[in-house]
């Protein structure tokens, strides 16, 4: 995990290099969601505390593109397959995202002082993943493991959103904002396609029926929460085409 980090460390510093007049720094905190195999599971069950940090560089007044590393818990107690089941973990999320602007927007002008905005691309999830044969078998008799399964996942992820931002000053803004990770993984919630079963075939060899694969699985973690922005490395030379263009 630290590899992933000092990784997302670097990206930073290296587009920020390149950032002149339109690029931000924020700070993001709030809670988790979480939708899955697990059912009569409130989405937002109870404040999970998620926090991280963002580099944004505006392409211009409309386009901007998002690096962002978050980190935090999430949990979830419900039912599946009429049996309890509840899970608590830690997990880091480091995802890419275009961010579009319904208004023209850059923060500190004072022309649109806010705007709704969608985003989305493509991340990493890092979690710990622990499968317990023991509550697997009353969840799903003839489940095809039986020995406990305790592993690290970096799961690849789809993350898209929607918020609100709004500038309160020359060089900081504010904003609220939901997200969602379409996981390609099915581990997230310690629960591996939990109705997938061992069969014979025709030919007499043993075959796993699965439910779920790299695609078509359950796990949908998301995030609400709020962000603090700073605007950076500000062109002391101001240059009236560069804002005609970009406006």
């Amino acid at each position: 995990m630290r590899k992933i980090v000092l990784v997302f460390i670097a990206v930073i510093f290296t587009v920020s290099g390149f950032a002149q007049k339109s690029a931000d720094i924020g700070i993001w905190g709030g809670s988790s969601a979480y939708l899955g195999d697990i059912k009569e599971a409130s989405p937002v069950q109870t404040f999970n505390l998620n926090f991280g940090a963002f580099f944004r560089y505006n392409f211009n007044a409309r386009v901007a593109m998002r690096a962002q590393f978050l980190s935090g818990n999430f949990a979830a107690s419900g039912m599946v397959e009429d049996i309890p089941f509840d899970f608590n973990k830690n997990a880091q999320d480091i995802s890419f995202m275009m961010e579009i602007n319904y208004l023209k927007y850059i923060l500190g002008e004072r022309k649109t002082p806010f705007t709704p905005y969608i985003l989305g691309g493509l991340g990493v999830m890092y979690f710990p993943y622990n499968l317990d044969p023991v509550r697997m078998a009353q969840i799903n008799p003839a489940y095809p493991v039986w020995n406990t399964v305790e592993e690290s996942v970096i799961a690849v992820t789809i993350p898209f959103g929607f918020g609100i931002k709004v500038t309160i000053g020359e060089r900081l803004g504010v904003g609220a904002e939901f997200q969602m990770r379409k996981l390609l993984n099915d581990k997230f919630d310690n629960l591996d396609d939990p109705l997938s079963f061992e069969t014979i075939n025709n030919a007499g060899d043993i075959e796993t029926i699965k439910y779920t694969d790299f695609l078509h699985n359950n796990d949908w973690p998301g995030y609400l929460g709020i962000h603090v922005t700073y605007k950076i490395n500000l062109d002391p030379k101001a240059c009236p085409a560069y804002d005609r263009k970009h406006w």
